[in-house]
């Protein structure tokens, strides 16, 4: 006879499956949208006549990467949904790691030191106050989610800029503020445990 599943292993499947239903409905949505707007657009070219600005494969392309951006987003959504305090802090350690590496880059090619110094400050500050917050610090923590929060909101309008900075495209670079906001609200959901635990 075989066994029931345990809870969290039915709560984990029914997550996954209405992430993915909302991962197949936003991408159709997109494919549509972007469908429109890429038949909207045309340029003329003499001789020629009308034709499209965008090629098959740059539709292609951008089809692709969209659909990598809101998978690896999805991904991490999920994970978060299950265990919130690892994948919270996981994020802002992995970016913190990227921003040192970053700003060993923009020094040893001539970046404004303006570009090096905020990739080193976050770079340093991202993995100690993810260190903290995950030993319990509710300083570390606020401070923590006020600046994953700080930077998805920055990425997101700077995503043009940081695409063509880092000759990526910009589905790739909405990747950025797409993880940031899921690690703000992976640690938003703890704010029990640090209300406890400074009560305590």
């Amino acid at each position: 006879m075989l066994s029931p599943m345990p809870a969290a292993s039915l709560d984990l499947k029914r997550m996954a499956i209405i992430c993915a239903a909302c991962l197949a409905v936003v991408n159709i949505a997109f494919y549509l949208m972007a469908g429109s707007y890429f038949e909207s657009h045309h340029e003329i070219i003499t001789g020629v006549g009308s034709a499209s600005t965008y090629t098959p494969e740059q539709i292609r392309h951008i089809h692709v990467m969209f659909a990598v951006f809101s998978g690896v987003v999805g991904a991490f959504g999920l994970a978060a949904s299950v265990d919130p305090r690892r994948v919270g802090h996981l994020i802002p350690l992995l970016f913190g790691l990227g921003d040192l590496g970053g700003a060993v880059a923009a020094f040893t090619h001539g970046a404004p030191a303006v570009v090096g110094m905020t990739l080193l400050v976050a770079g340093v500050l991202l993995p100690t106050l993810a260190h903290f917050s995950f030993r319990g610090s509710r300083a570390a923590w606020a401070f923590l989610v006020a600046m994953c929060g700080v930077f998805a909101v920055i990425e997101l309008f700077g995503a043009p800029k940081i695409a063509r900075a880092l000759d990526i495209g910009l589905w790739t670079a909405m990747i950025l503020p797409g993880l940031n906001l899921v690690a703000a609200a992976a640690l938003s959901s703890l704010r029990g445990q640090y209300v406890e635990r400074s009560a305590g």
